[in-house]
């Protein structure tokens, strides 16, 4: 079923960051391992849509996430690579991956590159979302604390519309699958 992909952030120093999520038993595929200056202790890529009229959740298990942040002006960028092939949400994973929704043996990766920059009382992260060969602008507010220990934690959440990247587009009407994907990110991360 439809879901889309998420980006996770946190960061700090002025320094580039490098955050891989741990990959859980699943995709054939995993993503390259990078140097890091942050290690993932624990976190959280997931997403939830209205199927045949009840929720559903799902999430991906193999990601990587670039960042460059400077905390004193709240500003820098993401780039978050995210393996399609490890998405999970119940029953329907073999149908998510499928020609109808995330054709994930045409398009095995998905990509949010992005600037981040302060909003209200927390942060956003903005940029093109390229999914499904589809190329569409992504908002996603988030919270960031850094403890004086170095340990960073992030939420997040959007709400994004499936159709924008043609996920499902033989599933018009929203009483089969939702239009709506609300997307959630929790990471903790540590120097």
């Amino acid at each position: 079923m439809p879901a889309l992909v998420a980006l996770a952030v946190l960061g700090a120093g002025a320094a580039y960051a490098v955050v891989t999520r741990p990959q859980d038993a699943g995709p054939a595929t995993v993503l390259d391992q990078a140097a890091s200056d942050w290690r993932v202790i624990e976190g959280d890529l997931g997403f939830a849509v209205v199927q045949m009229g009840s929720q559903i959740e799902g999430g991906f298990s193999d990601w990587t996430t670039v960042i460059a942040f400077d905390p004193d002006s709240g500003t820098g960028e993401v780039r978050v690579t995210i393996n399609m092939d490890s998405v999970t949400i119940g029953t329907v994973t073999d149908q998510a991956k499928g020609s109808d929704f995330f054709d994930v043996a045409t398009n095995p990766t998905a990509v949010f590159a992005g600037a981040i920059r302060p909003e209200g009382e927390g942060y956003v992260a903005e940029g093109p979302l390229t999914l499904r060969g589809q190329e569409t602008p992504v908002t996603l507010p988030f919270t960031l604390q850094i403890d004086d220990a170095g340990v960073a934690r992030m939420q997040g959440q959007a709400v994004m519309d499936r159709r924008d990247w043609q996920i499902g587009a033989g599933y018009a009407d929203e009483s089969t699958v939702g239009f709506e994907v609300q997307l959630t990110v929790a990471l903790t991360a540590e120097r």
